[in-house]
């Protein structure tokens, strides 16, 4: 279980940066085609509306190249791994889909553990690149936590467990949900919603700066962050 005070203080921080007035601003900047967010293709629909090769039981090059959208790369020791690992694949199709975070059980996230630490030995793939494939694969349940998020929501080591325990509040997931776009299908999960605006709140990156301006948020004290653009 998390402990209670991290647990108190990722909810309030989700509180604080859902309930501002500018978040759906923010959110509709990202999903917005004209400002060139590139992230905006990672869930799967490129600007021509066409699915891309996302199957439950594998990683393909569809999501090497979905995650690098997201400002990252991946080597050709990594690549030759998540393409052809059997124990990966394995491990990958252990894990229920479409399973919501806080609806996971122990055995979900024992799971999904072992996946982690199975692309997590691969040279090259530190934390953010781990939760950026895994929340390719398993939106409604990975989520993903880069320096920006870590630091915007008080996440530490653990950040599954953390987040589940205040997702679990319909209330808190319903105003999430409430952030989202009416062109934005509802394909694109509650974690991934979560994700955009906690990263448009906080990053440093030019465009996401831009996107502050023009809805009106105030300067963020974050640290510079990877562009995800």
């Amino acid at each position: 279980m998390p402990d209670a005070t991290d647990q108190a203080r990722v909810r309030q921080s989700v509180a604080e940066i859902v309930g501002r007035p500018y978040a759906q601003g923010l959110v509709g900047a990202y999903f917005d085609q004209g400002r060139g967010f590139a992230g905006v293709m990672f869930d799967g629909l490129d600007i021509e509306g066409l699915l891309a090769d996302n199957p439950t039981d594998r990683f393909t090059v569809d999501d090497i190249t979905a995650a690098s959208l997201l400002d990252v790369r991946f080597g050709p020791v990594a690549v030759r791994a998540l393409l052809s690992s059997d124990a990966i694949a394995e491990a990958l199709a252990a894990v229920p889909d479409c399973r919501p975070l806080w609806k996971a059980t122990k055995q979900d996230l024992e799971a999904g553990t072992r996946l982690w630490r199975l692309v997590r030995k691969i040279e090259g793939v530190g934390p953010t690149r781990a939760s950026k494939l895994l929340a390719r694969k398993r939106p409604h349940l990975f989520p993903i936590v880069d320096s920006v998020i870590a630091n915007a929501l008080h996440l530490r080591d653990e950040t599954w467990r953390p987040l589940a325990a205040v997702l679990a509040d319909e209330q808190v997931r319903r105003d999430i949900d409430d952030l989202r776009p009416p062109h934005v299908s509802k394909q694109i999960s509650s974690l991934r919603l979560l994700d955009v605006l906690t990263w448009m709140s906080h990053s440093r990156s030019k465009a996401a700066v831009s996107a502050q301006i023009a809805v009106g948020a105030p300067p963020t004290r974050s640290i510079p962050s990877p562009r995800r653009t």
